[in-house]
């Protein structure tokens, strides 16, 4: 190839293309006009008193290098200084009430309008914004302080000061009053030098200042040895340990600042310092001081000492108060009107537990009587301990009036090395002993404190550990009936320890009557409640009580009332029949003005269907007052369907105005079966909505039946809507006799010839088995009110030789009592075997597997034995947890039989 030595001719075409490429690359050419300068971010708009206030800005836009300002801004606020505008950032800061002229709380309050400004010099951009400034707030926060333990100051994510050494005991020196037995102050006073433990209290502030913050603290308290109690005059240990003194504790002699003894003890906190009592009510005690935060500390501690005294004391409160910022700028307390906290000193005295002797701390005794019970000492001592004992306030029997100790002084007395210790308590013969209350009297047996208080080397009660003990009056059986004559069927108690003794008189055409006796045994009422000329044949009456809060006249009152239902077949005055057997219904109410205050009756129904109808249970709602009849019936409810021989029927029958009283409705009834005859056992009436139960040996409602006799129960809230029917058991025959509901859970009592398990299923299901047994027995199955297993109990003697069979079944303190009868040996001592006798049995409630002995609950299970042939526990109620009341037939007559919480018989 060879170069060549001239260029070739530019013809026309080729400049024309090159121009045109040219203007085309000068008409494609874009360009894009400035932004406007643009702050990004929002300020933050709080600020605290002497605190950084910091922010950093970013920008954009703008042709040139952006120049910042603010206006209208606080004096204390400014942009920095800085030699390179260039950058994309800018920070903002400042510190109120320091810069600017350190105006201090002049600072505060809310700052609007505030603007920066971003220029290039032709263009601008702003942000507004607004700050309030607020105080530095300093606060406390203790935790509940316990003699001789030093706590443990828990991590924290705040810059705090140097922790305090807690484990170095201290000591102090003070001087308290002694006293005599009745509490006048000896002469000579008790100085006391103890060892103190070392406690914190934290000092908060809520941001990090940029200037050093000390702030003074004090201990108060509202302790006045001039309040004493009524009939007292300072110097006495009433006013000392009064009433009004009580649960206050004492700055200088249960808590100090520092101790008198402790500054060669205890190490020299830098950030801490302590002044003596500035208000000279405990000259020369340490009670307040300054802590100071370095900057950037937000949490310090103020060290303080509790006492480790031997006196037995309540918890007590003091407050420690900050009451001034000294240096620095801070606020006490949101406002900077002051900050406190209050200081609870739990004491660590030895503690005393009354007990029976089977460890229970529920008894009853009778008027006359006496009863071993154990006083136990727990915790660390190493002196002799002195417990002297008392009646609580709320006792309604008084030591030394209705009942007596074997103590002298009533002390009790714990040498060292022994921590169990036992007293006897006796009431009042009753010749002398006198109570006009209809309710029996009850001994709440404790410490008494207002005693032991300011006492050295004394135990301190646990409020909650009261030994509880009922005083019986009636103390031999009282007959209410024959089977020659009135036969008890039921029994319920109710206001002031009432007795309602249901039953029929077999020697006046079966005429019911519900006999009201009082806790005494004397007969208060006897009610009749069917017509003298009305002729009816076992009408097996029923009965159920309840208390109520009643709006009458615009006043909140209590009204009793009382239900009374029973079967009648044929005519009963006042009454319509309906068909067959029906049920005969009627409310009574407490009126105080009829003859000194009798039950008056309210309304009688009569309901049924055009068979026969049987009544099994009556109950009142105490929320609503509506009544619950619970039974079985051969016919068919109106809306509901029969499935064919006995079904069970749950109704509501309401009680509405009628003028001045009230009138029967009947609200709703359902009705549930099988094909086959179904038992109604009972029903419950509390709640929005009633529940029935018994057993079944078809299936109920369409539910799956399990082979032999199951248990069923639903409930009823309406008239319409689908009946949940649970069915439940195994393939053995569950005949269901009573049942009741505790919390969420139903318990049934029933009979069979088999023994009962919960099993545990996969994934935590349980599910119920049984076994069979070689002889009747009873059993309690516990169900949720959804239809789930939760325990089962078996209720039969231990060689499973007798047969047991139960009838009655009550809750009592948070446990079950099951009465009914046995042919042989239920209790394992019983004096008696190869006859009819009645038996009652407790059913401890508190789970089996408790960790340990040391803090198991106490499971009080008993058994009792009736020792008389031909005697069987029909009914039971149960007496304020005290007694419980077994309706027991015994030969041919009707006994009302008392036992105790932990199975003694009371009427022997």
């Amino acid at each position: 190839m060879r170069a060549e030595l001239f260029p070739r001719p530019v013809t026309a075409l080729q400049v024309s293309i090159v121009l045109s490429l040219t203007l085309i690359a000068a008409g494609c050419k874009t360009e894009k006009d400035p932004d406007q300068p643009t702050i990004l971010g929002i300020p933050p708009g709080v600020a605290y008193i002497g605190v950084e206030y910091y922010y950093n800005f970013g920008a954009y836009g703008g042709e040139d290098i952006l120049d910042y300002s603010l206006t209208n801004a606080p004096s204390w606020l400014a942009l920095e200084d800085t030699s390179n505008k260039a950058r994309q950032g800018i920070i903002m800061r400042g510190v109120p009430g320091l810069n600017g002229g350190a105006r201090g709380d002049a600072d505060l309050g809310k700052l609007t309008n505030i603007n920066l400004v971003s220029t290039d010099g032709q263009m601008a951009g702003s942000v507004p914004f607004d700050i309030e400034v607020k105080y530095n707030v300093l606060s406390l926060e203790a935790d509940t302080f316990t003699e001789g333990k030093s706590p443990s100051i828990p991590d924290t994510n705040r810059e705090r000061c140097e922790l305090p050494d807690l484990e170095t005991p201290g000591e102090h020196s003070f001087t308290v009053n002694t006293y005599d037995a009745n509490g006048a102050v000896t002469a000579s006073p008790l100085d006391l030098t103890l060892p103190t433990r070392p406690v914190f209290v934290k000092v908060l502030l809520d941001r990090p200042s940029v200037t050093r913050v000390a702030v003074a603290f004090e201990l108060i308290s509202d302790y006045n040895p001039q309040s004493c109690d009524p009939g007292f005059t300072a110097p006495h240990q009433r006013c000392d340990h009064g009433r009004a003194n009580t649960g206050d504790a004492i700055p200088g002699t249960d808590i100090v600042a520092l101790g008198s003894g402790s500054e060669a003890l205890l190490e020299d906190i830098p950030y801490l310092t302590y002044e003596t009592d500035p208000a000279g009510a405990y000259p020369g005690v340490y009670t307040g001081g300054v802590v100071t935060f370095e900057p950037g500390i937000t949490e310090c501690y103020i060290r303080l000492e509790v006492v480790d005294d031997s006196f037995p004391e309540p918890t007590e409160v003091a407050q420690l108060r900050l009451t001034e910022v000294r240096s620095g700028l801070a606020a006490v307390g949101p406002t900077n009107e002051g900050a406190r906290t209050n200081l609870v000193i739990d004491d660590n005295e030895p503690e005393v537990h009354l007990e029976t002797v089977k460890g229970g701390t529920r008894d009853a005794l009778n008027v006359g009587d006496s009863r071993t019970y154990i006083a136990r000492l727990t915790g660390e001592r190493d002196v002799e301990i002195r417990a002297k004992l008392g009646h609580t306030e709320d006792s309604s029997a008084r030591l030394n009036t209705e009942f007596g100790t074997d103590l002298p002084n009533d002390e009790l007395v714990f040498p060292m090395g022994t921590d169990e210790v036992s007293f006897t308590v006796t009431v009042e013969d009753p010749a002398s002993y006198f109570n006009a209350g209809p309710d029996d009297r009850f001994i709440l047996l404790g410490l008494d404190t207002l005693y032991q208080l300011g006492r050295e080397n004394y135990a301190r009660a646990d409020n909650e550990d009261i030994l509880r003990v009922s005083i019986n009056e009636l103390t031999s059986p009282l007959t209410v009936g024959s089977s020659v004559g009135f036969v008890a069927t039921d029994v319920a108690v109710g206001h002031g320890g009432k007795m309602f003794v249901a039953g029929y008189d077999s020697t006046d055409s079966d005429r019911v009557f519900v006999k009201i006796y009082d806790q005494k045994g004397n007969l208060l009422q006897s009610l009749s409640v069917s017509a003298p000329g009305d002729q009816l044949a076992a009408p097996d009456p029923v009965v159920g009580v309840a208390r109520r809060e009643v709006v009458q006249n615009n006043i909140r009152t209590i009204r009793y009332e009382l239900v009374v239902a029973y079967t009648a077949e044929g005519p009963a005055s006042g009454t319509t029949g309906v068909g067959g057997k029906d049920v005969v219904s009627s409310l009574y109410w407490y009126d105080e003005a009829s003859n000194a205050g009798e039950y008056v009756e309210t309304w009688t129904t009569r309901t049924g269907t055009a068979a026969d109808d049987i009544v099994r249970s009556a109950g009142i709602n105490p929320a609503s007052g509506f009544v619950v009849i619970a039974g079985e019936t051969e016919g068919e409810w109106p809306d509901q369907t029969s499935a064919g021989g006995f079904d069970s029927f749950l109704q509501r029958i309401d009680s509405l105005p009628d003028g001045n009283t009230f009138a029967p409705t009947l609200a709703w009834t359902r009705q549930a079966g099988s094909a086959a005859d179904d038992r109604v056992a009972g029903a419950r009436a509390t709640g929005l909505s009633p529940i029935l139960f018994g057993s079944a040996m078809g299936s109920v409602n369409g539910e799956s039946s399990l082979g032999g006799e199951d248990v069923y129960f639903y409930s009823a809230a309406s008239r319409e809507g689908e009946l949940n029917v649970r069915q439940r058991g195994t393939d053995a025959d569950e005949q269901v006799v009573d049942g009741i509901v505790e919390g969420t859970t139903l318990w049934l009592l029933g009979n069979g010839s088999n023994r009962y398990s919960v099993e545990q299923g996969d994934e935590d299901s349980l599910s119920l088995a049984s076994q069979p047994g070689s002889s009747l027995s009873g059993f309690l199955l516990g169900y949720t009110l959804d239809g789930e297993i939760v325990r089962s109990f078996n209720l039969n003697d231990e060689d499973d030789l007798s047969s047991e069979q139960f009838s009655a079944l009550t809750g009592f303190f948070g446990d079950l009592i099951a009465g009914g009868v046995t042919d042989g040996d239920f209790t394992g001592t019983a004096g008696i075997s190869g006859s009819e006798t009645g038996i009652v049995a407790r059913v401890s409630l508190v789970p089996e597997d408790e960790p340990d002995a040391e803090t198991a609950a106490y499971r009080n299970e008993w058994r009792f034995q009736i020792n008389t042939a031909g005697s069987d526990v029909a009914k039971l109620a149960n007496y304020r947890d005290d007694e419980v009341v077994a309706l027991t037939r015994i030969g041919a007559d009707w006994t009302i039989l008392l036992l105790s919480p932990e199975g003694t018989l009371l009427t022997p």
